[in-house]
């Protein structure tokens, strides 16, 4: 090939094109082989919010036995189920009573607004009626949402609670 073919073979349209695209190409691949070897420094982390309180754990359960399990006939006639049902871990045993659910407030009336200011009258027992909006505590209550006609309370112990305006008459 001489340099006459070769000039000649440069002149065309579509080598003009690829010689182009093959310049681009090579500034693409520079520019993001740099922007991949410099890094951006990491954000401070926050400080811990665990104060001085330790780091409770619980202390696992004893390993099982498996080769007794493997051991044991499955369909024995002499078999029994276990003294205590299997519970997956954080299950809380039948054997603990639930505490009292606290009193729930009742609802005389809510306001509901666009800009988040909706507000609603509950009444806990025989107290005064209180005005309350989303946060406010109520008895062990704390408001949660404000809906048309409904009240969504949650006490601490997880408890959850929605309340309904009661229709007139009953």
């Amino acid at each position: 090939m001489t340099t006459n073919d070769l000039r000649t073979w440069m002149k065309t349209p579509a080598m003009r094109g690829a010689i182009v695209l093959l310049l681009v190409a090579a500034a693409t691949l520079a520019w993001t082989l740099a922007h991949s070897l410099r890094a951006e420094p990491l954000p401070e982390s926050p400080a811990s919010s665990s104060g001085s309180e330790p780091i409770k754990r619980t202390v696992p359960p004893g390993p099982a036995d498996v080769q007794a399990a493997v051991e044991n006939d499955l369909f024995a006639s002499d078999r029994s189920a276990p003294s205590a049902a299997y519970r997956m871990p954080g299950e809380k045993s039948p054997d603990v009573k639930q505490a009292a659910e606290p009193p729930k407030p009742i609802v005389l009336g809510t306001a509901v607004a666009n800009d988040g200011k909706s507000f609603a009258t509950l009444q806990l027992g025989d107290d005064r009626p209180t005005l309350v909006h989303v946060g406010d505590k109520i008895g062990e209550w704390v408001v949660k949402a404000i809906d048309r006609a409904k009240v969504t309370i949650i006490n601490s112990s997880g408890g959850r609670a929605d309340l309904v305006v009661p229709k007139p008459g009953s």
